[in-house]
């Protein structure tokens, strides 16, 4: 996907700029760890896991602390659409810290901060009650790695005592999406699934996937998991190479880590031969900042990335129907 660098979302800019709507603290929060109370309005924000950094900055605070987004094919801390929305708002550069192998305790006590948001996150209950020896701690809502984007930004909203401008931005991304989706009204008469090539088969994204939601959202159909596929795991299910050509979608979607990835993946004779392939009715997913974007989807990343993917997917669409 060509990656264009966007104007960060008008209403997050609006929240960076204007008063929050008036909130009592203390503030209680329930989660999946426990309950949380927040006895003030937090001012020195750190984030773990994903999302949660881009739900502050657009709800008007920059955190001090957040995870870094390094990783192989990716040499940079912050992704663009944060690097962005940072820069707009005037503030410091936040600290970045690796969190791929757990919360780091020490460099998070050194930022001092008086709310720990990790409402998208692994975090597990030893990290939570050392954590919660430096600051409050507001963690996923239910299980890890499991709340949407809307829910990041609702808990994000909640705990900086902004509930009501978090509300607003929810019906306002929603409303974005499928605003950007009505360009492409052929994308309401389609079908379509996301997909990872894993463990020599195809792992299928099922409608209770994040990445199946959006789409969903933007008016697509995501089909019923195909009777030769294997059984669920979470999220997705796997079906071998030689029954791909039973994904009962007009378009397939498949993310790669790398383009190197994608190369190979595309150059298997039984992947050429899948129906939606041939007739191009698919989206090359291989870059890595734009698959960031949409994987974890985020009250910055969605005004950054849902034109250009739609776009794309309408495209296949298009090829679908000839």
């Amino acid at each position: 996907m060509k990656t264009i660098l966007r104007t960060v979302v008008a209403l997050a800019a609006f929240a960076l700029v204007t008063p929050a709507f008036a909130q009592a603290f203390p503030v209680t929060i329930k989660h999946g760890l426990g309950e949380t109370t927040i006895p003030a309005e937090p001012k020195r924000v750190v984030t773990l896991g994903w999302s949660s950094t881009d739900a502050a900055i657009a709800l008007g605070t920059v955190p001090v602390g957040v995870p870094s987004f390094r990783s192989e094919g990716y040499d940079k801390d912050l992704v663009p659409w944060v690097e962005q929305a940072i820069a707009e708002a005037g503030a410091e550069t936040p600290v970045a810290f690796d969190d791929t192998s757990g919360a780091p305790i020490e460099k998070i006590a050194a930022l001092k901060p008086d709310l720990i948001l990790a409402v998208y996150s692994g975090v597990s209950a030893d990290e939570y009650k050392l954590l919660n020896q430096i600051a409050p701690v507001v963690a996923f809502p239910t299980t890890p790695w499991t709340a949407s984007w809307q829910e990041v930004i609702t808990v994000t909203g909640e705990a900086l005592g902004k509930p009501d401008e978090a509300k607003v931005l929810v019906a306002e991304l929603e409303q974005f999406v499928r605003d950007e989706a009505a360009k492409y009204p052929e994308l309401a008469d389609a079908s379509a699934v996301t997909l990872l090539d894993y463990n020599d088969a195809l792992a299928i994204h099922s409608a209770d996937d994040a990445r199946a939601k959006m789409l969903a959202l933007a008016g697509l159909t995501i089909p019923p998991k195909p009777g030769a596929a294997g059984p669920n795991e979470g999220f997705w299910y796997p079906l071998s190479y030689e029954n791909a050509d039973q994904i009962p979608a007009d378009v397939l979607i498949p993310f790669f880590s790398n383009r190197t990835a994608a190369d190979e993946f595309y150059a298997k004779p039984f992947i050429a031969a899948i129906p939606q392939i041939r007739k191009g009715a698919y989206v090359r997913m291989d870059d890595r900042i734009a698959n960031m974007a949409v994987i974890s989807s985020s009250a910055l990343s969605i005004r950054w990335a849902m034109p250009d993917y739609l776009k794309l997917i309408a495209e296949a669409v298009r090829n679908a129907k000839k």
